[in-house]
C-alpha cells in the first residue's frame, strides 16, 4: 500500500506544473472550506503530503465536510496515506480548483441550510462516476459536466487530475434553471470545446495576473460559462470577446500546424475546428482576416527557411510552405517583405 500511495504522489508532481514560487506546498487547512469566501486571492496551493500518511485522509475530509461525505474506496488503507495536491484561485464569480484527488465517494444530503452551488468539472485523467435521483453519469478523461451540491447525488472517482469550477448560483441567476437542468450530465458541442479551451488557458495564465485582475477575468468567465452551456443572443453578445479570443487561439494553432497544405483555406480551416466561418471571420477581423492571417504565418516561416537553409532552391521552399509555383511565392514573398526571396539571402548572406 505505501507503494502505491508514493506512485499517486508522483502522478500528481507530474501533472501540476505551476510556476516555482507556487511548488512550495502549503498544508492542507484542517478547518472545514468556507466556499461561500468570494475575495478575490492570488493562487495557493495546498497538499496532505506535510501531513503524517495516517492523518492525510481525515484532514481532507475534516476540509470537505460542509459540502459532501467523502470515503476512500473499499481496497484503500487509509493509514498508508491520502494524496490531495491542488491550486485554488478565488476569482469572485467563480473559484477555479485545478489539481490530483485520490480515489474517493462522494455523497451529497442537502440539509436544512442549502449550498447554492454547482462544481463545473473538467477532466485531465482519471474517471468519475455520478448518480441522482434520476441520472447516471461516466465521465472519462477530458470530459466536462455539472454537479449541483443543492442536490442529492452520490459519485465515486478514480484517481482524478483536472479542474473543477466553484460556481455560485448568485453569480448565475439567469442561467440557474437551466445549470440545474444539466445535472449530472455530460456537456458536449462546439461551444463546449471552446468553453474548454478557455478553462484551460484561464489555469495557465492566473499565476500572471495582477490582484484586480482576478475579479474581471472571474465574470468574464461566469459569462462565457453560461453562454457556452445555455447559448442565447444576449448572452453570446456579453460573452464574445472571450469566445472570440479562444477561437482566434484555436484557429491559430490549427493553422500553424497545417501551414504546408496547399488546401488549407478559411473553408478548411473552420470544418477542422468545427465552427462556422462567420465566427472564425469574426475571430480575424483585427488581424485582416483569416486569408491575410495564413499568407502572412506562411510567409513568415518560409522566410525563416530561406535563411536557415542557404542550398535549397526557392521553389522548393515555396512548396514546402503551402505555394505551388515559385512566381506566387516570389509576388507574395516581395508584397510583405519589399524584397525577392534571392535578395532576402543574399542580405543574410551579407
Amino acid at each position: 500500500m505505501q507503494d502505491a500511495h508514493q506512485e499517486d504522489y508522483q502522478q500528481a508532481d507530474h501533472v501540476l506544473a505551476p510556476p516555482a514560487e507556487y511548488l512550495q506546498h502549503a498544508p492542507l487547512p484542517r478547518e472545514p472550506r468556507d466556499i461561500r469566501d468570494r475575495t478575490p486571492a492570488r493562487p495557493r496551493f495546498f497538499s496532505t503530503r506535510p501531513y503524517e500518511p495516517s492523518e492525510q485522509f481525515d484532514v481532507w475530509k475534516t476540509r470537505i465536510s460542509r459540502l459532501v461525505e467523502v470515503g476512500p474506496p473499499e481496497d484503500h488503507d487509509v493509514a498508508q496515506g491520502f494524496a490531495v495536491e491542488y491550486m485554488t484561485c478565488n476569482m469572485a464569480d467563480i473559484v477555479l480548483t485545478s489539481g490530483y484527488f485520490a480515489a474517493q465517494t462522494f455523497a451529497r444530503v442537502p440539509r436544512a441550510a442549502p449550498i447554492d452551488y454547482w462544481w463545473l468539472y473538467l477532466g485531465r485523467s482519471g474517471e468519475a462516476w455520478f448518480e441522482s435521483s434520476d441520472r447516471h453519469l461516466h465521465a472519462g478523461p477530458g470530459a466536462m459536466f455539472l454537479v449541483s451540491l443543492d442536490k442529492e447525488f452520490r459519485g465515486r472517482i478514480t484517481g482524478y487530475d483536472g479542474q473543477i469550477f466553484a460556481l455560485p448560483r448568485s453569480a448565475f441567476t439567469a442561467v440557474a434553471d437551466e445549470l440545474d437542468n444539466v445535472h449530472t450530465t455530460i456537456l458536449s458541442g462546439g461551444l463546449i470545446e471552446l468553453l474548454a479551451d478557455h478553462l484551460r488557458n484561464l489555469e495557465a495564465r492566473v499565476h500572471e495576473m495582477e490582484a484586480d485582475e482576478f475579479r474581471h477575468a472571474g465574470r468574464a468567465t461566469a459569462a462565457m460559462i453560461a453562454a457556452c452551456i445555455q447559448p442565447t443572443a444576449t448572452r453570446l453578445e456579453r460573452a464574445q470577446g472571450a469566445i472570440d479570443s479562444v477561437l482566434f487561439e484555436r484557429a491559430r494553432l490549427h493553422i500553424e500546424n497545417h501551414l504546408g497544405e496547399f488546401d488549407l483555406t478559411p473553408e478548411r480551416v473552420a470544418q477542422g475546428l468545427r465552427i462556422s466561418r462567420s465566427n472564425l471571420y469574426r475571430a480575424f477581423e483585427s488581424v485582416g482576416g483569416v486569408a491575410r492571417f495564413i499568407q502572412r504565418k506562411r510567409l513568415q516561416a518560409a522566410y525563416a527557411d530561406l535563411i536557415a537553409t542557404g542550398n535549397a532552391q526557392v521553389q522548393e521552399i515555396a512548396y514546402r510552405h503551402g505555394f505551388r509555383l515559385a512566381s506566387d511565392f516570389t509576388r507574395a514573398f516581395r508584397r510583405e517583405f519589399g524584397i525577392s526571396p534571392r535578395e532576402a539571402r543574399e542580405r543574410a548572406r551579407l
